[in-house]
């Protein structure tokens, strides 16, 4: 995903004055695709998904043929779960622009949430394929999710695997990759994965339940117990909190 971070200035204050006779009309400045993309990309990155709609579209109104602002539109309708118009958007990029490989990843992951897996399977194959792709780690990421809701949990680690040799600083991969590991029984592995996620997400309380988890199935009470009460100091509220004061409850029975 393309994140560029933007920061909005604050518009100078308007002094009032008397106009007079001669004085001629202000002209408004033309609208710009760029002041639309910009602001979209603001409220994108604050998490308005909604807002950030209408100012990415009338960019594309004004500049249709930027791959960049219909692919990012595309995100903003996928965050909304309108994945049919993410679809389409994602789409138009492509066919502006058939080496723009972020908007086949991104039209991948809306075929995924459609679950439509084999088609989410061949577009990221194409973006593996290309060698200029700046973050495979993600295709790799999406690959692996996709290989673990198929039921083939070795070639989903095997993905995991390899998005993490592209960023070793990924916690989620870690996370996702513990996951595997517990359901394999390979416990220690999976107290491993889960401590490099909580390492490089330390305020994610989703990382430490899992770790609490994996500590149980270890036998490790005392670090199981340290491991939920990170989790209740990250959040009093949510499936992870209520999960950990459930378990920090029968660890002390």
């Amino acid at each position: 995903m393309r994140m560029v971070r933007v920061f909005l200035r604050t518009a100078p204050m308007v002094l009032l004055l008397v106009a007079c006779a001669t004085t001629p009309e202000s002209k408004q400045p033309p609208e710009s695709a760029v002041t639309h993309y910009e602001l979209g990309r603001a409220y994108f990155d604050a998490g308005n998904y909604r807002l950030a709609i209408p100012e990415f579209s009338r960019a594309v109104e004004l500049n249709p043929s930027d791959a960049i602002y219909r692919s990012d539109l595309g995100l903003a309708f996928m965050f909304t779960r309108n994945l049919d118009e993410a679809i389409k958007q994602f789409e138009e990029a492509i066919k502006i622009d058939k080496r723009y490989t972020p908007a086949k990843n991104n039209l991948a992951s809306a075929y995924m949430l459609k679950g439509d897996l084999e088609r989410a399977r061949v577009l990221l194959t194409e973006v593996l394929n290309d060698p200029l792709y700046p973050t495979p780690q993600f295709a790799y990421f999406n690959l692996a999710k996709i290989y673990e809701r198929q039921g083939k949990i070795d070639q989903a680690i095997e993905h995991y695997k390899l998005a993490l040799d592209v960023e070793r600083e990924y916690p989620d991969a870690y996370n996702n990759l513990g996951y595997l590991y517990l359901q394999q029984g390979r416990t220690d592995l999976a107290i491993s994965a889960f401590s490099e996620a909580t390492r490089l997400g330390p305020k994610v309380p989703v990382y430490y339940r899992n770790l609490g988890i994996a500590y149980v199935e270890a036998g490790k009470r005392r670090e199981a117990r340290r491991a939920f009460e990170r989790v209740l100091e990250l959040e009093s509220t949510g499936p992870s909190a209520e999960y950990a004061r459930k378990a920090l409850d029968d660890l002390r029975r």
